[in-house]
């Protein structure tokens, strides 16, 4: 028998990368322009050891990369 069932358990969150913010620029000719880039991370996501950051939904992802910017800039 095979089935489906939400669990609640604790993870380990490790922030490997971050990329700040930057402003775009304006020039004179539009391929020398820069667009503005938000800030970002890159999370490593373990649970009892194992990397489970690739089997992790896209939402819970972006919810764990939300709550390290939210650590980072404190």
């Amino acid at each position: 028998m095979t089935f489906t069932s939400e669990v609640t358990a604790p993870v380990s969150v490790e922030v490997t990368g971050y990329t700040p913010p930057s402003s775009g620029r304006y020039h004179d000719r539009p391929e020398r322009c820069t667009p503005a880039e938000g800030e970002a991370v890159e999370l490593v996501v373990t649970l009892g050891g194992v990397d489970v950051t690739d089997a992790l939904p896209a939402d819970v992802l972006e919810a764990l990369a939300s709550e390290a910017l939210d650590l980072l800039a404190d």
